[in-house]
This record gives C-alpha cells, sequence and structure tokens, in this order.
C-alpha cells in the first residue's frame, strides 16, 4: 500500500533542540540494524536504498569499561574489535570512516546513526556496577569512553536493547550521562514494557526528547508484540516495529518484503507507528534478497 499527499506531508522531517540533546529529524525512521562487520558489508546497498536510520549492532564493555566491536563477518564469524580504552578511540581510521560515511557517502539517505548494547554479555551488569562506583561525570569510565566513541564515529543515538538486567537507576544515570554529550537514546524491546514505561518517564522527565525511539521486537520472543498496546503502556510514545527479514537461523522467523508491507501498513493505519526496520543486514546479504526491497516497503508505507 502506498501512501501520498497528506499522509507523507505529516511525516516530513522537522528539527527538535532540547536542552543538550542534539538536533535530530523527526521525520519516521526507517532502519535496519546492522549486524554484519560494517568494513564488509554492502555500503552503497545501505545507504542508497530508503533506510535512514542504522543502528550498529554492537558495542560491549569489558570489565574495566572499556569499549569493544562485536560484529558477525562474511563466514558468520565473530569480529572482536577492542575501539576504547582510558577514555581513547583505539578502533583505528578505517573503522571510523567506514561509520562516519553512512551520512556523508555521496548520494547516502542516511541522517542517524545509532550504536546498539545488548544484553549477549556482562555489558549491563558493567554499567550497573560502574554507576554504582563511579558515577556518571566526566572523570568516569563511562563518561570518558563513550564521550570518545561518539566522538570518533560521529554517532546520534545510543541503542538500549537490554533484555536481562533491568536495573533502573543505572539505566536513568546512564540514558541522562548519554544525553549531556549530546546523544539521544532509544530502546529495542522485545517484554517487560512495565520496565520500559518506567524507563521512559523517568529519561524524559528533563529532556522530554532525549529516549526518543522505541524499535519494538515483533519476531521470534517478541513476535505476539502489539504495537499498539505498547504505544499505551509507553504513554502514547509512537512505536517503530523491527521485523526479522529473510534468515536461514529460524527461517519461520523471516518475513518478506511483501508481508513485512502488509504488517507495516496495517499498524500505520490503525495510528500506533511512526516508521519501522529490520534485523539485519547480515542476513539480507548471506541470503541474496534485496536491500531495495525491504527499503522500498519502509518509503511507500513511511514516506
Amino acid at each position: 500500500m502506498r501512501l501520498i499527499g497528506s499522509m507523507q506531508t505529516a511525516l516530513a522531517g522537522v528539527l527538535l533542540l532540547v536542552g543538550g540533546v542534539s538536533s535530530v529529524t523527526a521525520a519516521a525512521p526507517k532502519s535496519m540494524f546492522l549486524f554484519k562487520d560494517v568494513l564488509q558489508s554492502n555500503t552503497t546497498g545501505l545507504t542508497t536504498s530508503g533506510f535512514n536510520t542504522l543502528l550498529i549492532f554492537r558495542i560491549g564493555l569489558t570489565d574495566a569499561g572499556d569499549l569493544v566491536y562485536y560484529s558477525t563477518g562474511d563466514a558468520g564469524e565473530a569480529v572482536d574489535a577492542p575501539v576504547v580504552s582510558g577514555g581513547v578511540y583505539t578502533g583505528g581510521a578505517a573503522l571510523s570512516d567506514k561509520i562516519r560515511s553512512f551520512k556523508t557517502a555521496a548520494s547516502t539517505q542516511v541522517d542517524r546513526v545509532e550504536v546498539s548494547l545488548v544484553s549477549h554479555d556482562t555489558t549491563f551488569q558493567i554499567i550497573r556496577d560502574l554507576v554504582a562506583s563511579e558515577g556518571t561525570g566526566p572523570e568516569s569510565t563511562l563518561y570518558r569512553n563513550f564521550a570518545a566513541l561518539a566522538a570518533a564515529w560521529d554517532v546520534d543515538a545510543l541503542n538500549n536493547d537490554d533484555e536481562g538486567v533491568y536495573d533502573m537507576t543505572s539505566t536513568v544515570a546512564f540514558a541522562k550521562m548519554l544525553g549531556g554529550l549530546g546523544l539521544q537514546y532509544t530502546i529495542a524491546p522485545y517484554t517487560n514494557s512495565a520496565f520500559w514505561a518506567d524507563a521512559v518517564g523517568r529519561i524524559n522527565t528533563d529532556q522530554k526528547k532525549l529516549l526518543d525511539r522505541v524499535y519494538l521486537q515483533v519476531y521470534d520472543g517478541g513476535a505476539g508484540n502489539d504495537p499498539a498496546s505498547w504505544q499505551k503502556a509507553l504513554g502514547g510514545m509512537k512505536i517503530a516495529p523491527v521485523e526479522w527479514v529473510i534468515n536461514d537461523a529460524k527461517p519461520s522467523e523471516g518475513t518478506t518484503p511483501e508481508a513485512a508491507q502488509a504488517e507495516f501498513a496495517r499498524w500505520f493505519s490503525e495510528g500506533s507507528v511512526e516508521g519501522a526496520g529490520y534485523w539485519n543486514d547480515y542476513d539480507v546479504e548471506k541470503m541474496g534478497s534485496s536491500y531495495t526491497a525491504y527499503g522500498k516497503v519502509l518509503t511507500d508505507v513511511f514516506g
């Protein structure tokens, strides 16, 4: 279904500036999570197929608070690269140049790059413990390391994909620290809407648009999620549902462009969603699927 005229106009981008938070566009997010090593992925396909938001999956923390970039290479192997230590970027120019190019390459349609933090290791336990022991001031490990990462990669937001720790004190403190660095904060929940509702209220108390996007998982463990129910639970925040593309890891969870378009269009017509996206680029390339086809779904539905 294509939406024209007033629907697309209503979703046109505007600029916001709230407190210490950086200017961001209010255009509907059209996103892709990047599971593949960005140095190996099809950058042209990612930047010219209709996506305006790319989320790098993922950054993890060592026990000392250093930052490591974990990704997946061509053969599915883990690619683990230390990128920040002691407040200094150590990830090399090739990586930082590639990530910066998402927003600067010729003909790019990407205007926002985020970095995702996930629960596949002890990252959120480490954040919890560092907040408790050092706080989040300018001399803290977390502040210095994430400031270095943000500057090196020119990222716009940090994405919280916590699926197990759910510590409110450190979640709020960490989010507000990032806001002080000029970054946005987003979440990618699949469950525990009560926790996330509380977090949204606490994080957005001082900076109303600090936590500005909800990338709701509607596949695998989140397959039964209803964006309208989450919108209600989160106090009216519009939701950006995320589907899993065709894949061979869990084929039953894979979604074709046609099926994604039907779901996104239905949710959009119900008024609960503002933008949408996919997990993940590695599977698009591995399965020989089309960035153009998946991206066209988003531009057809959301303008």
